[in-house]
């Protein structure tokens, strides 16, 4: 991924999280994220009585996009589509946990509640955009 990419996701701290419920509506969630680089994959912290969650309990992977940059003054976003799951292998949320965690200090109290749960979405397609240029600069997957 570009590394201009990379720090702007790296920068922002909330993206909208939409997905597709079992009964076929969309919902979108705006959401506090962390990211793992190299491959990208966006983190999200929620409870497993949330809407968001409600087609992947039992270890589905559903279809979500997400969107990233909200500002007036920056005019940068991210758009991504891609697949959604709930990680549930201990071994990966101990690191989940530190990347998580280090951006979002305060979100740690949650940690140890019995609904907690991570989101882990992998972009399949993606376009960065800058609209800062004339014309805007568009990177794209």
């Amino acid at each position: 991924m570009n590394p201009q990419i990379i720090n702007f996701i790296a920068k922002e701290r909330v993206c909208v999280l939409s997905v597709i419920l079992p009964d076929g509506t969309p919902h979108s969630a705006a959401m506090h994220f962390s990211h793992q680089a190299e491959p990208l994959k966006i983190l999200i912290q929620t409870t497993n009585t949330t809407e968001k969650v409600k087609g992947l309990l039992d270890g589905e992977v559903g279809k979500a996009s997400l969107v990233i940059g909200f500002s007036e003054q920056d005019w940068l976003t991210l758009q991504m589509r891609g697949d959604i799951k709930i990680i549930s292998d201990s071994s990966q949320l101990q690191e989940i946990y530190k990347i998580h965690y280090s951006k979002h200090p305060d979100a740690e109290q949650y940690k140890n509640n019995p609904g907690t749960v991570f989101l882990e979405f992998t972009p399949t397609w993606w376009r960065f955009t800058d609209f800062n240029t004339d014309p805007e600069t568009i990177i794209s997957s």
